[in-house]
């Protein structure tokens, strides 16, 4: 356009002459929503080949692919949150072609990383196993356990993104209308709050009533060969005040698997042994575990107990389970002059008991102690029968927890005999920590032993010089490898010194370490006898040590162990 006189030529386009600023540095290295986190991606892997380290038991494929993918989705958060912490600092970040060449490279070395660590950790699979004493093959599939990680990691954390993608939803109107940081952190916990309702409310709960039915429904049925030897010292016999229908699968497994006069002389070589006597009252007897008690003792009552030289307290699962081996041991020690007894408090096996009902489990054991205290408290002394305690793992906890410590335990019982006790359980924890230096924390001496004696072997018991300070012993049962006992125990404190079925390069890994040791709670079983949590070696001597001191002679203690060494767990 032509200007006229006295005006100023100017562009039409004002884009002519405008250019685009260029973005800064910080807008450029910004990071995009969805982009991986190269350090959590670093972190994540290397975990995932630490992982294949060998731990206290014996691993099998599946269970090692969960192993690395847990450790793949913990070690990848906490490095993505170490990035997180890095850029907020508005520290320099790495350049496009810089990450670039970073993710090139962590996928060649984590591709690497992974497969020797699954060629190594299956070579040393096979060491730990013949450590324990087991077959040495160890399945191929083995090396594949790393792909199954990769993939169990991506759907967690396609689930976290999906979390955060939620987050992102939350805050976007509340950006628009309050200050940043006060939108973030309402949104922060609105997510938080949404995540826990869903696992909590939704997830967790219905799964749990739904375990719960459905384990409440097979209470009802027995195992296979459990009938009611209808005797008049078991509890749904012709003297029992309770109907055998009423004990439960458990409860009338309990039962059925007593021992008769007859198998106790065999085994001992005494034909004056006698009947036992065994109680159960099971969970739908009574409401509380206050009336429950009261019903044990009145049913020990009617079929004799208390006319026997003791009285046994078994600490049972959540479902009533009670080992079969370390009951009818101390039938056997006693040559049958003992009355067992036990309640049931859940429908749920040990390891939903142990996440929903560890405080209904000592609460139980607690009642029943009480009301059996008060009872024989009642009867002179020269005719009041002994009282002892037991239980096997949670049976263990649930008895521990039911006295204020070792010193209570100690007055309020005549003895006890606490096998594989869960490293929460709080008794256990106190002989732990007042443990002599020196000691180690899987075979603690508690002062001079004795009051309390751990035993990894029957040497630790039968090799005691010092005796026993009081008549009331307490033995606890541990092995080196027992996962279960170690699990929140300070894993370094746990190797040192390392015992002699711990294989020599299980490592008190940070965070992988524990990983480790929670996946181990489902290979504890799975060992042979003296490792990992199956006690059958040390029971019968246990016993001995608590029934009849000095012991009971070692051709008796033998026969105790074979005749039990065939029991199911």
């Amino acid at each position: 356009m032509s200007a006229g006189p006295g005006t100023i030529e100017t562009d039409t386009d004002p884009t002519t002459h405008v250019r685009e600023a260029p973005a800064s540095t910080s807008s450029r290295h910004r990071r995009r929503p969805g982009r991986l986190s190269l350090t959590g991606g670093a972190l994540g892997l290397t975990f995932a080949a630490m992982a294949a380290t060998p731990s206290l038991v014996p691993r099998g494929w599946l269970v090692n692919g969960v192993l690395v993918g847990l450790c793949i989705i913990t070690g990848y958060g906490l490095g993505a949150f170490a990035g997180w912490a890095y850029r907020t600092l508005q520290l320099p970040d790495l350049p496009p072609q810089a990450r670039r060449v970073a993710w090139q490279v962590l996928a060649i070395l984590g591709v690497a990383a992974l497969l020797l660590s699954a060629w190594l950790g299956r070579t040393w699979q096979s060491e730990q196993r013949e450590l324990l004493g087991m077959d040495t093959a160890v399945e191929w599939l083995w090396l594949a356990s790393p792909l199954l990680g990769v993939a169990i990691a991506v759907l967690l954390l396609g689930i976290g993104r999906g979390v955060k993608v939620m987050g992102r939803g939350i805050f976007a109107p509340l950006g628009r209308r309050l200050p940043t940081r006060v939108a973030w952190l309402i949104a922060l916990v609105a997510t938080a709050f949404i995540t826990w309702q869903i696992l909590s409310g939704l997830l967790i709960t219905t799964a749990i009533s739904v375990a719960d039915s459905s384990f409440a429904a097979s209470n009802d049925d027995d195992k296979p060969g459990v009938v009611n030897p209808e005797s008049e010292y078991r509890s749904g016999g012709p003297a029992s005040t309770v109907a055998w229908e009423s004990l439960g699968r458990e409860g009338r497994a309990f039962i059925h698997q007593g021992l008769t006069a007859d198998e106790i002389a065999e085994v001992v070589d005494d034909p004056a042994a006698v009947d036992p006597v065994r109680a159960f009252i099971g969970l739908e007897a009574a409401s509380t575990a206050t009336e429950r008690a009261q019903l044990a003792v009145a049913e020990l009552r009617a079929l004799g107990g208390f006319d026997r030289a003791a009285i046994a307290v078994a600490g049972g699962t959540g479902s009533g389970w009670i080992d079969p081996k370390a009951a009818n041991a101390l039938e056997y020690a006693t040559h049958g002059d003992v009355a067992t007894v036990s309640m049931q408090y859940s429908y749920l096996p040990s390891f939903l008991s142990f996440l929903v009902d560890r405080s209904r489990s000592a609460t139980n054991a607690e009642q029943l102690i009480t009301a059996l205290r008060v009872e024989l408290d009642r009867i002179p002394p020269d005719e009041r029968p002994d009282l002892y305690v037991f239980g096997e793992s949670l049976g263990a906890f649930s008895t521990g927890n039911a006295f204020t410590s070792v010193e209570d335990m100690s007055t309020t019982t005549d003895g006890a005999l606490l096998i594989g006790p869960p490293s929460f359980d709080t008794t256990w924890q106190e002989v732990v920590a007042a443990r002599e230096p020196g000691s180690p924390a899987w075979r603690p001496l508690y002062g001079d032993s004795g009051i309390v004696r751990v035993a990894t072997t029957e040497a630790d018991l039968t090799g005691q010089t010092l005796p026993w300070a009081t008549g009331n012993p307490i033995i606890y049962l541990t092995h080196p490898s027992d996962p279960i006992v170690a699990w929140t125990a300070d894993h370094a404190q746990w190797l040192d010194p390392r015992g002699a079925d711990v294989h020599p390069r299980v490592t008190a890994w940070p965070v992988v370490g524990g990983l480790q040791a929670t996946v181990d709670q489902f290979g504890a079983n799975g060992v042979p006898p003296g490792h990992g949590h199956i006690y059958d070696e040390t029971i019968a001597i246990a016993w001995s040590e608590i029934v009849a001191r000095p012991g009971l002679p070692d051709s008796e203690v033998d026969a105790i162990k074979k005749a039990i060494a065939d029991l199911p767990h």
